[in-house]
């Protein structure tokens, strides 16, 4: 892929909603489908959500379960995303529009992982989880997140594993996810 162009993607989103709030996934996934209407969302909260709340997710995006860790969070949100690519947002993210022209335009190859900069955070373990955008094939062949431990030293572990398979982890100004 020729780096510094627009790319056409296929791309889905996943909502990660720790906190299990309906109403969060309800106004993240209402500014993806308005900015982006053809892509794919899921969500995924944590075990202990009731039938109840289960429900309610449900009438806004496919649900699905992961454990009590932001890493199990993303691992389940990997697994059942359906595009090549996937962005993964927390709940309660407005959707910016164009993050897909403006994240694929740094993408040389499947291996490229792409994170927001936020609050002068540059480097990939200490910066936020909230807009990564990675490749679903690279993801499998690097493995999933450590689900125990501290999240810096599990997104460290996870780093370390993608550099070892040839990954490149790229910062992106100016997304303005969180």
């Amino acid at each position: 892929m020729k780096i510094y162009t627009n790319k056409s993607l296929k791309y889905s989103f996943a909502v990660l909603a720790p906190e299990r709030s309906v109403s969060l996934i309800n106004d993240t996934v209402s500014s993806i489908k308005y900015h982006y209407p053809n892509a794919p969302v899921v969500s995924v909260v944590e075990t202990n959500a009731t039938k109840e709340e289960m429900y309610e997710m449900k009438k806004i995006c496919p649900v699905y379960k992961g454990k009590d860790t932001i890493s199990s969070l993303i691992n389940v949100a990997m697994r059942h995303s359906t595009g090549d690519w996937v962005f993964l947002l927390f709940a309660g993210t407005v959707a910016r529009q164009k993050l897909d022209e403006k994240f694929s335009f740094y993408i040389s190859s499947e291996k490229d992982i792409l994170y927001p900069v936020a609050n002068g955070k540059f480097n990939f373990i200490d910066a936020t989880l909230n807009g990564l955008f990675m490749n679903r094939k690279t993801f499998k062949e690097i493995g999933e997140f450590n689900e125990e431990g501290h999240l810096e030293m599990v997104k460290a572990e996870w780093a370390m594993s993608a550099i070892e398979c040839g990954c490149k982890f790229k910062a992106i100004l100016g997304s303005k996810m969180c």
